[in-house]
This record gives C-alpha cells, sequence and structure tokens, in this order.
C-alpha cells in the first residue's frame, strides 16, 4: 500500500507553491543566461533585476514547499 502523507487539502495547496518557485526559479536561470550570452548589453540587466523580484515574491512559496517535503516524508 502506498504511504499517502499528504491529504488531499495539502497537496492541492502544495502544487502552487511549486509551480511558483519552479517559475521564479526558471526566469531567474533564463535571465543570468542571457547576461552571461550578453554582459554589456544593458537591457539583459533588467531581465536578471526583474527575476530577482521575482524569486524575492518567491521565496515564501519555496519555504512552504521546503517545510511539506521534510514533514511530508515516511
Amino acid at each position: 500500500m502506498a504511504d499517502d502523507s499528504f491529504d488531499d487539502q495539502t497537496w492541492e495547496s502544495f502544487k502552487p507553491d511549486a509551480a511558483r518557485a519552479i517559475r521564479a526559479t526558471q526566469t531567474f536561470e533564463d535571465a543570468v543566461a542571457r547576461t552571461l550570452d550578453q554582459p554589456f548589453d544593458t537591457r539583459t540587466h533588467d531581465g536578471v533585476a526583474a527575476a530577482l523580484d521575482e524569486l524575492r515574491a518567491a521565496a515564501p512559496a519555496a519555504l512552504r514547499v521546503s517545510r511539506l517535503q521534510m514533514s511530508g516524508g515516511a
């Protein structure tokens, strides 16, 4: 029998938090890659700044996800 350590409500709250954290991380990685490809194109710097703002905004969601993963184990 599978270990269902998350109830439905916990799982449903986990999904949007995880998606937000993943999107913010991917956005940041993409922005940094563009800047590394074109370091003297100042337009790419704005993308990194915006991605950092999104990471800051997503930090609470990422922390909630990390706590669920730690407490949801066997």
